[in-house]
């Protein structure tokens, strides 16, 4: 990072309460930091109040550490520089839109969506990496404190900014689109999820599709065609630049064919592009077609984009493929769950050669439809044909009386772990899926620790 003080203060002016530090003495800043037990010689430390901790009781441990400067929302009484502001998370979105307009990059990438976010913003770093330096999301952190976060690594070369867009409520997206100012915009999806906040899908589809909304200049915005909602998105972004998608109809970038070897796919300036079919689910081809889509618009060409996929790992915890134990098959799926992309995952599960097994926990966030939901998917599993189904959440009866004969309900891991050990068997191929929270990994790594 290249920046100092003075860069910092000028990026806040609309927040600023008061400084007290001589502007000719400047301070470089080499990084910025939330954390303090993240910090280096000239690190910038900026004071959050979190739910569960107050970064202003952690400025003295972060000085001793060698911060130079603390932005907080109070004086903090300390012999170092202090600008005080009127909100601490609102500066993190201040300073990351200033280093945005300073590094001036060729293409900045928005990417909301209920599923697929960090699967598409991983293919489409790895493509445009082909072509220049690029930056991508940090891990997860995809919300008001996080895409700042993210933008902070930068090493102010890169050409384009993959930027992950998340929301758990009205505005969440608006609020992120005024931090970035993407260039370029992908919509994958709406389906239910955070409904504790949004209390139904309506809510959902309008929050994603406020990254549709018209900046002042004519972002580059890609929708699926398939899509349910696409009229709704294609709507509201009649001032932009319209980009589509499609599976099943022509589109700018479209499949023209996929079987067990090959999936072609066509551009908009009519090229067809030939990627080996490494056993991809239809949402690994739309989310591959996504990513396409973007690429090409920032600038990639064939070559990149070959490169780049064949570059692309499987993401933990989203449907990796394990050999567990007696050579049974893991699929981990653990990352987090939506009723959406439970019976995407289903489907996958069932096309597979061998005997589909469901480790089912909760689905967080679904507020007063929860129970519904969880009785949908097991009701959906056994439709499908999954053969049995093992289940620890608090909706377990619910789960249970849905699917019906072959239902197992366990009070915690070990237990579960203890039971399916001795019965797994080569042919056998075992979905493991639940929210975050329920920390089902460790369930995958018992069973694929032989």
């Amino acid at each position: 990072m290249n920046i100092n003080l003075n860069d910092i203060l000028k990026s806040i002016k609309p927040i600023l309460i008061e400084y007290n530090y001589d502007k000719a003495k400047k301070y470089p800043i080499k990084k910025i930091s939330i954390d303090s037990r993240d910090i280096d010689i000239n690190t910038l430390f900026i004071a959050i109040k979190g739910l569960s901790h107050d970064g202003h009781d952690y400025i003295h441990e972060a000085l001793e550490k060698g911060s130079v400067a603390i932005i907080s929302s109070k004086n903090i009484n300390q012999e170092c520089p202090n600008i005080i502001v009127k909100d601490t998370i609102a500066a993190l979105g201040l300073i990351a839109s200033y280093l945005l307009d300073k590094i001036s990059p060729r293409s900045i990438i928005g990417i909301t969506g209920t599923n697929g976010k960090t699967s598409v913003t991983n293919i489409v770093y790895n493509i445009l990496s082909t072509l220049n330096p690029s930056l991508k999301t940090f891990k997860n952190y995809n919300n008001l404190i996080g895409l700042p976060l993210s933008i902070f690594n930068t090493n102010f070369n890169e050409k384009h900014f993959i930027l992950e867009m998340g929301a758990s409520k009205s505005g969440d997206i608006n609020d992120l689109i005024q931090i970035a100012k993407p260039n370029i915009v992908a919509l994958l999806n709406a389906s239910e999820a955070h409904l504790d906040t949004f209390k139904d899908i309506d809510n959902i589809v309008n929050t994603k599709g406020e990254i549709l909304s018209y900046q002042g200049f004519p972002k580059t915005v890609i929708l699926n065609r398939d899509d349910k909602f696409y009229e709704i998105w294609l709507d509201k972004s009649k001032h932009n630049k319209i980009v589509t998608i499609s599976m099943t109809t022509r589109a700018d970038y479209y499949l023209i064919s996929s079987d067990k070897d090959y999936i072609n796919i066509r551009t908009k300036d009519n090229q067809i592009i030939k990627l080996i079919n490494d056993n991809y689910e239809p949402y690994i081809i739309l989310n591959l077609l996504f990513s396409i889509a973007i690429t090409m618009e920032a600038g990639a060409n064939l070559e990149n984009i070959i490169e780049g996929i064949n570059s692309t790992k499987n993401i933990s915890g989203r449907f990796n493929m394990l050999r567990g134990e007696n050579e049974c098959l893991i699929i981990d799926s653990t990352y987090n769950a939506n009723p959406e992309s439970f019976k995407a995952n289903i489907d996958s599960l069932v096309q597979m050669n061998g005997t589909p097994w469901l480790i089912m926990g909760d689905m967080g966030e679904l507020g007063d439809m929860a129970l519904n939901f969880h009785a949908e998917i097991a009701s959906y599993a056994k439709y499908k044909g999954v053969e049995k189904i093992f289940i620890i959440s608090k909706y377990s009866d619910v789960i249970s009386n849905a699917f019906g004969e072959n239902s197992y309900i366990f009070n915690d891991k070990k237990s579960l772990i203890n039971f399916i050990k001795p019965i797994v068997q080569k042919e056998t191929n075992v979905l493991i899926k639940a929210s975050r929270f329920m920390n089902f990994e460790i369930i995958v790594d018992a069973l694929t620790t032989i």
